[in-house]
């Protein structure tokens, strides 16, 4: 069904926005007041953003209240609240708030409060309070948060915590893991010190780690990445012998290497063993590709690793050949064809002893069936998504759909969240960043394709019309005919709270993400996910 739903909702943040200073306080309570039980989480979010702007005391005060008593969905109103009191509140006079606010709420759920947070306490008062945090706070979550505002501001103090805390891991082996790599996240902040002596104790610390038994094999790739950004090479080791090496030489220069991926999707090259696709199956995804634009398609296979994994699936098992033989670049026509033909020859090159999901995203997101959790890469479950893929097919042309339908809008926020809710079967629930399930049977690698900018979330409602409201169709832009009452989606359809939500997603779990666009896709977006992942954005279909 053709919804109507609003169509600059951005207009009406920019009224509200203009209320600024202490002396509009009383005006923006009132609205406040008034629009906070609103059906539309959109409408909430933008009162409350409203009330934020005054930076008045008693607004950051307000925000903390709610905080503890949130609406639904409860979760996602937290993580709102947090991200918004950040944007209007850090100067030395909020901490007491937020220290106050932190007290209340100690629960690993509440990490994101203790992160945002902490960050203006640090700024503010010096590294002190979060290294005592980082050192004695019973809850693991809140210890890596403040190691996490560390190294968000790249405080030279965690060169003098690491080797500390390295000695005393935690002995649950998902605590060990969270509180050594975001050790060595924080590492990767004093690379420009890398040659001198005060870089080598900490470094060592960490890396006499990395082939214990206790850590975990995700958390050896994770270790690998920082490790390898920290010292500009090539090499992804998930051995702390070679890193060790690799140290030794920092002073004259790195070794150089060979190129570091098995999993590889539209040219890019991942680094991890447990992959997430997630897939735009909105209707745009059918708008035609041109000769051109077909021509240049990365087909592969990427040389190096993925070339010998191609030549020993061949070699090995003749029902492979079929595997390899069911991607058809000659029926692309099409975006989505595209985006279909590139994950099955991205599927038969992974190696079998990984694993993979897919994740679709239109007005929602899902798992295929076929793919129900992370699967491992054998020849019948890689089977059984080509063929799953393959019966995907576009629904009638109608108003403003010239190329048929697939799966509605570009709900792109979906998909992502679901990748990082991804355990070895299903789903996890509410609180997935802080769900130690997603550690230990999650993604560690995540490829991202859309052709679009976000234009629906989770969390659409209906609610009344105000008079900065436009109506309009989210996939094609067209305006539609004004009602009282329109259809809103959530505020992830907005730029900066999605790439808000992705920060929180991945400030513990340290996945990797690539970002592919096609045709109207936002690069500066996908460049702005791939960065908080520390992936690369391929503009597949530009000049």
């Amino acid at each position: 069904m053709k919804r109507s739903c609003v169509g600059t909702a951005l207009v009406v943040l920019a009224g509200l926005a203009s209320v600024a200073g202490a002396e509009d306080f009383d005006k923006a309570l009132s609205a406040y007041r008034s629009w906070i039980k609103r059906p539309s989480l959109h409408k909430r979010t933008l009162v409350r953003e409203r009330l934020a702007s005054t930076q008045d005391m008693r607004a950051l005060q307000i925000l903390a209240q709610s905080y503890g008593k949130p609406e639904a969905p409860r979760d996602q109103v937290q993580y709102l609240i947090v991200s918004i009191a950040a944007d209007f509140f850090a100067e030395s006079e909020h901490l007491p708030v937020y220290a106050a606010w932190r007290e209340k709420h100690r629960k690993p759920q509440d990490a994101w409060l203790w992160y945002q947070s902490l960050i203006p306490h640090l700024e503010n008062a010096g590294p002190q309070d979060l290294l005592a945090i980082a050192r004695n706070e019973r809850d693991v979550c809140l210890r890596a948060a403040a190691i996490e505002a560390l190294r968000f501001r790249q405080d030279p103090a965690v060169l003098e915590l690491i080797p500390e805390l390295a000695e005393k891991l935690p002995t649950k082996k998902v605590a060990r893991a969270l509180i050594l790599e975001s050790l060595t996240a924080a590492l990767y902040t004093q690379r420009d010190k890398r040659s001198e002596e005060v870089f080598r104790v900490p470094a060592e610390a960490l890396i006499r780690r990395m082939d214990e038994d206790a850590t975990l094999p995700r958390t050896r790739i994770v270790m690998g990445r920082y490790l390898s950004r920290t010292f500009g090479v090539k090499y992804v080791w998930r051995s702390g012998k070679r890193w060790m090496a690799e140290l030794n030489q920092a002073q004259h220069g790195s070794m150089q290497g060979s190129l570091k991926g098995y999993a590889t999707f539209a040219g890019i090259e991942a680094t991890g063993d447990r992959i997430c696709y997630v897939i735009d199956m909105s209707d745009s995804m059918l708008t035609p590709l041109t000769p051109r634009v077909i021509e240049k398609l990365p087909k592969g296979p990427v040389s190096g690793v993925n070339a010998r994994v191609r030549e020993e699936k061949l070699s090995k098992n003749a029902e492979w050949k079929k595997a390899f033989a069911q991607v058809k670049w000659d029926k692309v026509k099409n975006r989505f064809d595209a985006a279909r033909e590139l994950l099955k020859a991205s599927l038969v090159g992974l190696k079998e002893d990984q694993y993979y999901a897919v994740m679709w995203f239109g007005d929602g997101a899902g798992l295929l069936n076929s793919t129900k959790g992370l699967r491992k890469a054998t020849l019948k479950s890689v089977r059984a998504t080509m063929r799953e893929l393959d019966s995907i097919r576009p629904g009638s042309k109608k108003q403003n759909r010239p190329h048929g339908t697939l799966r509605g809008a570009t709900n792109m926020h979906g998909g992502l969240h679901r990748a990082f809710k991804l355990r070895g079967s299903g789903l996890v629930g509410a609180y997935e960043y802080v769900n130690p399930r997603t550690w230990s049977a999650g993604c560690d690698t995540i490829f991202l394709l859309t052709d679009g900018v976000p234009t629906w979330d989770d969390w659409p409602n209906q609610d009344r019309k105000d008079p900065l409201d436009r109506a309009g169709d989210p996939e094609s832009g067209h305006k539609t005919n004004d009602a009282p009452t329109l259809n809103f989606p959530g505020p992830y359809r907005r730029t900066h709270h999605l790439l808000e939500d992705v920060r929180r997603l991945n400030l513990f779990r340290k996945v990797e993400i690539h970002c592919v666009g096609m045709g109207e896709a936002n690069m500066n977006t996908l460049s702005a996910i791939a960065s908080i992942g520390k992936g690369e954005a391929l503009n597949l279909t530009g000049k």
